[in-house]
């Protein structure tokens, strides 16, 4: 807002007028808001397609690859009609969702309703744990999420509500310590009969009501419910993105690696219209083997005589994702472990900081490529295996953070009005752990990126696949492309590569001024 004053017949009026936002700055907010929106609902539409597949297949024993035989002739995988019907409900619940936020006007997240939709989110949570992680895990999560803190304990003391939990959950842990340790054990035989170990769906499953898993799926609903609350709190967020683009602008390097990394992501997004040729289309007659590059194939041909421009441009998709996922999955792990250890301290702290320590001391490499040999080079994995051994660096930034914003001021005031724990962790102590958090994601794609190329050029990834960059190194290694001055093979892949990293750190470096007040200086 700015004061305008005015002065009519020697009488002096202010008039408050809104600031006049930039048409630039507000395109941008719109724009990340509506992105980031996208984002949310795709990664919850191909989560909860997978969860599907994941419960009915694997844990309720279902064949989700048998045809049904359609009314009208031919037959349709089972696994098509499960995925036809979980997008049928997580659209339905987003359309219902949003028709209650507009009927109800934003008050089915106020009090009451908030609370009973966060305690749906918990239980359908717990009920996952006991399908999927084991009877015993449901039974301690259930008790810590809903009867740890039971209204009839409100007037014990401290003590008293101590020996109530050890009393429910000890005799759990140890039952479960000794079934692992006799029952799985070289003794020969079983003291124990397998049952806090077993999961819920086996159970189901051996009992001929496997189908029972699928009530796990139930938490789609609350949380289709309050997606309207999460695009409200993004739409909030527009003004803190306007000032952080108009800051942003004034940096070069930083607009720099933006061009860079902008003109990188639409080629990867416009790859299958910019490439000339498929990343698979080839061809074994000799005169279409390692050809030089020509009008007709702009990067030559390789061994299998395939388009090597063409295998560029899709190659940004994979190192583009990996990068990205890998990044997010990371940091997400990393700011939680750190939020709960710099917060809680004591033993939490130490238990989770020594957790840390371990895989600091990890050879990081040697561990992708045992876990790649075991598990298998897919994808997922690739992505699992570098956001599991990357996440240390931000839980030790993310706590030591918490551990100076635990004793300010803002969150003594907030203890001293009676807030929860959660409410001070995600509403005081979180928002202002965000410059390290951006600045650490924006660099862990960086690291994600690299170790994918470092992966990919060993040949521990599906070398046979769509390629990234790193794939197209490793067969021109492996073709002697270097010895053969075959330049055109493995310089434009190695230089992209060089050039997504720079863009990214010339980004991190410039968001890192900008969210930071004591780097960002003085403009004339």
């Amino acid at each position: 807002m700015a004061i305008n004053e005015q002065t009519t017949d020697n009488q002096t009026r202010v008039v408050m007028e809104r600031k006049k936002r930039p048409l630039h700055a507000q395109i941008v907010s719109f724009g990340a808001v509506l992105l980031l929106s996208i984002v949310i609902i795709v990664i919850l539409d191909l989560g909860l397609t997978a969860f599907t597949l994941f419960v009915g297949g694997a844990q309720a024993g279902l064949n989700l690859l048998t045809p049904v035989q359609l009314p009208i002739g031919g037959e349709l995988p089972l696994g098509s009609v499960v995925l036809l019907i979980t997008g049928i409900v997580c659209n339905g619940s987003f359309v219902l969702s949003v028709l209650l936020w507009v009927a109800l006007k934003r008050k089915v997240f106020l009090l009451k309703s908030g609370r009973i939709l966060q305690k749906l989110l918990v239980f359908f949570f717990c009920l996952i744990v006991f399908f999927v992680g084991g009877i015993g895990y449901g039974i301690l999560f259930f008790f810590g999420a809903f009867l740890a803190s039971p209204h009839f304990t409100v007037n014990w003391k401290k003590k008293q509500v101590q020996i109530y939990r050890l009393a429910i959950t000890l005799p759990i842990i140890v039952w479960m310590i000794l079934e692992v340790a006799i029952t799985n054990g070289n003794v020969g035989f079983n003291l124990l009969p397998d049952s806090l170990m077993l999961t819920g769906a086996s159970v189901f499953r051996d009992a001929g009501i496997g189908w029972v898993s699928f009530a796990a799926l139930g938490f789609i609903i609350p949380l289709f419910l309050m997606l309207p609350r999460i695009f409200i709190e993004l739409w909030k967020f527009r003004p803190n993105i306007e000032s952080f683009w108009r800051e942003f602008l004034y940096h070069p390097l930083g607009m720099v690696g933006l061009v860079i990394i902008t003109s990188i992501v639409l080629m990867a997004v416009l790859a299958p219209w910019i490439a000339p040729y498929h990343w698979g289309d080839g061809s074994l007659a000799i005169e279409d083997l390692y050809q030089p590059p020509s009008a007709e194939h702009l990067l030559g041909t390789n061994h299998r005589g395939e388009d090597i421009f063409s295998r560029f441009i899709y190659g940004a998709q994979i190192s583009l994702l990996v990068g990205l996922a890998a990044s997010v999955t990371s940091v997400f792990l990393g700011t939680f472990i750190g939020l709960f250890s710099g917060y809680y301290g004591g033993v939490v702290d130490t238990i989770l900081m020594r957790i840390t320590d371990v895989f600091l001391c990890l050879p990081t490499l040697p561990l992708m490529l045992i876990f790649l040999v075991l598990f298998g080079q897919g994808l997922q994995n690739v992505i699992f295996v570098i956001a599991l051994l990357g996440w240390t660096g931000t839980a030790r930034m993310v706590r030591s953070e918490a551990l100076s914003l635990r004793e300010r001021p803002l969150t003594e005031a907030a203890h001293a009005l009676g807030a929860s724990d959660t409410y001070i962790l995600f509403k005081h102590i979180m928002p202002n752990t965000f410059p390290l958090i951006l600045a650490n994601m924006i660099l862990g794609v960086v690291n994600a990126i690299l170790g994918e190329a470092g992966i990919a050029f060993l040949g521990f990834v599906d070398i046979h696949g769509q390629p990234s960059w790193g794939i197209i190194l490793h067969w021109a290694w492996k073709n002697a492309a270097l010895l053969g001055n075959k330049w055109w093979w493995f310089i434009p892949p190695g230089l992209f590569i060089m050039l997504t990293t720079l863009g990214f750190v010339f980004i991190s470096h410039t968001a890192d001024k900008v969210v930071n007040p004591r780097l960002r200086g003085r403009r004339g």
